[in-house]
């Protein structure tokens, strides 16, 4: 006797997508218009920092993550492992929107001018990005959440270290292309470990 293979929810996973991309874009937009609005927006620096390394190259891997994020909910092989990886990304940044909105931080230094292809990602990135939305870093909680994701689906001792050693450029290019100071990294870090407790 031959199970039927249940199929993949890949409309339901398409609706997540179209759910959650423009609520990124918009949420994340108007978290930066309000805080750009405000008279005084802190910064939480060490002064070690200034020390970190620009990398225009780590660009790369700091925008990969719009893939694997995208990829993921279309490998969910069901309709409860989709609607739970779905609820963990959303409340990520549901949680994160709530806390730049709250409690605002700037990074406090500007990045050297990129060069190459690099240059063309970066500009991507200013056209919608701005100084705020610091802490809690939404990449890192992200990052955490999908490395969890993909960790259940990567065998063998390789693969895994690709994925773990990817997944760290994922999370110190935050560093090193300039886009957030240490404090966010831990604080991201611990919004995404709770995403993913809350959502077993």
């Amino acid at each position: 006797m031959t199970l039927a293979r249940t199929p993949r929810p890949w409309r339901r996973a398409l609706a997540w997508l179209a759910l959650l991309g423009p609520f990124f874009y918009a949420s994340y937009g108007l978290a930066n218009h309000l805080a750009a609005a405000r008279a005084h927006v802190p910064s939480i620096v060490f002064d070690w920092e200034r020390h970190i390394p620009f990398w225009d190259w780590t660009i790369f891997p700091y925008w990969s993550i719009n893939a694997f994020y995208a990829l993921s909910l279309l490998l969910a092989a069901t309709r409860h492992e989709l609607d739970r990886h779905a609820a963990r990304l959303l409340t990520a940044q549901v949680v994160a929107v709530t806390c730049f909105i709250a409690w605002p931080l700037r990074f406090s230094f500007g990045a050297p001018e990129a060069h190459g292809a690099a240059a063309v990602l970066f500009d991507g990135l200013r056209a919608f990005d701005a100084p705020y939305n610091q802490a809690p870093s939404l990449h890192i909680a992200l990052a955490v959440i999908l490395w969890d994701f993909y960790r259940r689906r990567v065998h063998g001792s390789l693969a895994r270290g690709v994925l773990h050693l990817w997944t760290f450029a994922i999370c110190a290019s935050v560093l090193t292309t300039y886009q957030h100071h240490a404090i966010d990294i831990p604080t991201g870090a611990l919004l995404g470990l709770l995403c993913v407790w809350a959502w077993p």
